[in-house]
């Protein structure tokens, strides 16, 4: 796979007095936000198309990356990334730096379209508002249904042949897709996602702030895997529900899926790894659809950790692994022999059970200690730890 981040354009309508790709959001231009993202999506090759009369800049703020000059228009940009992409490139993403906080897992989605027939994949999301058709005074011709219509967004794929052919007839376009489209070729809308907005106008800036903002952390952009480990009564389910409170993410417990193994008559008693087997799967499914997960259990051996991330690596996951511990041993006591089960069919164990449970131990990315710090801190010690190593 190969992708051509368009960063041409100049941005007329943002009104920056400078080219889109260098504005900042979240202290970072355009183009930076674009790039990272395609290359943590697994991206073999990368060319960044620039302005001509910035092409110094651009080089300079993305050492390593291969960045070439644009043309006057879009088609002309497009057409020299092409170029500039190795021969033996089959699958080409072609994407707007405009688009900067579209997620990894995107392009990921798109490529694999690609491979699986079409001659172009463009992501989309339904349009919600009603469309009117107007003539050159403004008078409605035409409501179009709009169940039938997408928004589309990039990065669009393509077979490089079918795009290379299309490029060739020439014309100009408002994307590859529709260069495609009047070649003949088939093109395909998957569904898109609400991260890859266009920053077209000053308003779009807010925008991308608020949501580079709620995307921060253990839910930006890939997926991330956060691997919770520690004895029973250390506030383990406390903290995962702090955090999906904080971030989009799904939350797997092992004890709800052991208790409702024995409550249904799957399993008399749970002596193995069911449980944590099924948690495995069950993560996997949630982060190949692009979504974070926090995995709630104890997680107490080395088999069982090593199955965590190896869960995330299959999926190109980033993985977070956190001990949590309670250095108040009374502290700790009361609230094992305080809790209550939440879980039908789950018999919470007892102080002597968490003192003779078999744990062994590990090197975490991070201790944390819910004896000295509030559910809602410790989810903040998370998400601080993620944005400081991305």
């Amino acid at each position: 796979m190969g992708v051509v981040v368009v960063a041409a354009g100049l941005g007329v309508r943002l009104g920056a007095g400078m080219p889109k790709a260098l504005v900042r959001v979240g202290g970072r231009t355009l183009v930076e936000h674009a790039v990272e993202r395609v290359s943590r999506s697994g991206a073999d090759s990368v060319v960044v198309v620039a302005p001509a009369t910035h092409l110094a800049e651009f080089q300079r703020l993305l050492p390593g990356i291969h960045v070439v000059a644009g043309g006057a228009e879009r088609t002309d940009s497009v057409a020299a990334g092409l170029a500039a992409l190795p021969a033996e490139v089959g699958v080409v993403l072609v994407h707007d730096a405009a688009r900067a906080l579209a997620p990894p897992a995107l392009f990921r989605v798109v490529a694999a379209a690609v491979a699986a027939g079409a001659d172009g994949v463009v992501p989309g999301l339904p349009v919600s508002d009603t469309i009117k058709q107007v003539d050159g005074d403004g008078r409605v011709v035409g409501t179009p249904d709009r169940a039938a219509l997408r928004a589309v967004q990039t990065p669009q794929g393509f077979r490089r042949p079918a795009l290379e052919a299309a490029h060739a007839r020439g014309g100009a376009a408002t994307d590859d897709a529709v260069l495609i489209e009047r070649a003949g070729g088939t093109v395909r809308v998957i569904d898109g996602d609400p991260l890859a907005m266009k920053i077209t106008l000053p308003a779009d800036i807010g925008a991308a702030e608020r949501l580079l903002a709620g995307t921060r952390g253990v839910s930006e952009a890939d997926p991330t895997l956060v691997i919770l480990g520690g004895l029973p009564g250390v506030g383990k389910t406390t903290l995962a529900r702090a955090l999906a409170r904080r971030i989009p993410l799904a939350h797997i417990r092992v004890d709800t899926i052991e208790a409702t193994l024995m409550h249904s008559g799957l399993a008399e008693r749970i002596t193995g790894p069911e449980g944590y087997a099924v948690a495995f799967s069950l993560a996997g499914d949630q982060l190949a659809l692009g979504l974070s997960v926090v995995a709630d259990t104890v997680n107490p051996m080395p088999e069982t950790r090593s199955a965590w991330r190896e869960a995330a690596v299959e999926r190109g996951a980033r993985v977070v692994e956190v001990e949590l511990v309670c250095s108040d041993p009374q502290l700790h006591e009361s609230r094992v022999a305080g809790r209550s089960s939440d879980i039908p069919g789950l018999t919470v164990p007892s102080w002597r059970d968490v003192l003779d449970r078999e744990y062994q131990a590990w090197s975490p990315d991070l201790r944390l200690d819910s004896a000295t710090a509030t559910p809602e801190e410790l989810a903040d010690a998370v998400i601080d730890w993620t944005r400081s190593h991305p």
